[in-house]
C-alpha cells in the first residue's frame, strides 16, 4: 500500500486544500503508519487545525515545545504554525483533524468578530497552539462538541454544514474566551523568521543528498551562523543537524522498503556519509536496522 505524503511545496507550506472553496473545512481520520516514516513531518497551512487522538499518543513539536496528546484530548493550532506530529516509542497512533478556513467562521475580514475575537489569536505568535484538556467543565464541553463536529461531518444528514458551523463557532468562542488572559499579551507574528525559515528548509530540502555546509546555509537568510542555529532551533524544535537526519531517513524509507539498494547505495542516495551513520540513524527512528526492517514487516502481516 503507497504511504500518504503531505504535499508541500519549496518551503514546507501545505499545498493541499481542506475542503472546498464553497465549504473550506474538513475532518480527517488519520494513522501515522500511514505516513511515510511512520510520522508527519514539518509543514505548516493557513488553515487552523484541531487534532483529537482515538488510539495510541501523539506528540506535536511546535517550536521549540512538544506536546504529547492522548484520547480524550486536543491540540488547537494556530494557523501558519510549523508543526510536526510523532508517536512514542513508535507506537501506533490513530487520529482525527479537523482543519478549517478562519474566514469561514468569522466571514469578512474587518468584522467585528474577525477584529475583536480572532484576530488577537490569528496574528498572535504567543499562542501557537491551545491543548485541549477534560480538566474542567468547559473543557469537557469544548471536546464533546468537536465530537460532534466529526459525527455530522460523518453523517453528511441535511443542512450539516450549517450544524458543523454553528459548533465550530460555539467551540471556538469557548475557547478564545477561556484563553483571554493570553490573548491581551498579543505579540505580532514575524513574517521575517517564518521567511527565514522558508528558506532554510527549501535549502536543506533540496540538497539533503549532499553535504552542506553551514555558512551556506546561513547566507540564504543573510544571517551568522550562530543566529542561523538558534533561529532554526526556535521555529522548529529541532536542530539543523537532527532535521537533517530525520528528513534523509524518511527519505530513505521508501528506498529501503523496495528492496532494490544495498545500505551503501541508500547511504549514499539520502545523503549520509557512510552506511554505520545511516543504519545508527534509521535504528533511532524505526527500532530496527534498515536491512531488518521488510522481513519485520512481513512477519507482522
Amino acid at each position: 500500500m503507497a504511504k500518504r505524503k503531505i504535499l508541500v511545496d519549496s518551503t514546507r507550506r501545505e499545498l493541499e486544500a481542506h475542503g472546498t472553496e464553497t465549504f473550506p473545512m474538513t475532518v480527517n481520520h488519520d494513522d501515522l503508519w500511514s505516513f511515510e516514516g511512520k510520522n508527519v513531518p514539518i509543514h505548516w497551512h493557513n488553515d487552523l487545525e484541531i487534532s483529537l487522538p482515538r488510539e495510541g499518543e501523539a506528540i506535536y513539536q511546535v517550536y521549540q515545545k512538544s506536546y504529547r496528546v492522548r484520547p480524550g484530548e486536543g491540540l488547537l493550532l494556530n494557523r501558519n504554525v510549523p508543526h510536526s506530529c510523532s508517536s512514542p516509542r513508535n507506537e501506533r497512533a490513530l487520529y482525527s483533524t479537523i482543519l478549517v478556513r478562519p474566514d469561514f467562521l468569522y466571514g469578512d475580514f474587518g468584522s467585528d468578530v474577525e477584529r475583536n475575537c480572532f484576530r488577537p489569536f490569528l496574528q498572535n505568535s504567543a499562542v501557537p497552539c491551545i491543548h485541549l484538556t477534560e480538566a474542567d467543565e468547559n473543557g469537557k464541553e469544548i471536546l464533546q462538541k468537536l465530537n460532534q463536529v466529526e459525527t455530522v461531518f460523518d453523517q453528511k444528514s441535511f443542512c450539516y454544514e450549517l450544524k458543523i458551523k454553528g459548533l465550530l463557532c460555539e467551540v471556538f468562542s469557548m475557547i478564545l474566551y477561556a484563553h483571554r488572559q493570553e490573548l491581551t499579551k498579543f505579540i505580532p507574528a514575524n513574517q521575517q523568521e517564518l521567511e527565514r525559515l522558508e528558506k532554510m528548509l527549501n535549502y536543506l530540502n533540496l540538497h539533503f543528498a549532499e553535504v552542506i555546509s553551514l555558512q551556506e546555509l546561513a547566507d540564504q537568510v543573510h544571517l551568522s551562523r550562530e543566529v542561523c542555529c538558534r533561529l532554526f532551533k526556535k521555529m522548529t524544535g529541532k536542530t539543523i543537524t537532527g532535521y537533517l537526519e530525520e528528513y534523509r531517513v524518511n527519505k530513505s524509507f521508501p528506498l529501503v522498503q523496495s528492496g532494490q539498494y544495498s545500505m551503501t547505495q541508500i547511504a549514499e542516495l539520502a545523503g549520509f556519509s557512510n552506511p554505520s551513520r545511516f543504519a545508527s540513524a534509521f535504528r533511532k527512528r524505526f527500532g530496527c536496522n534498515p536491512g531488518e526492517y521488510n522481513s519485520l514487516k512481513n512477519n507482522r502481516l
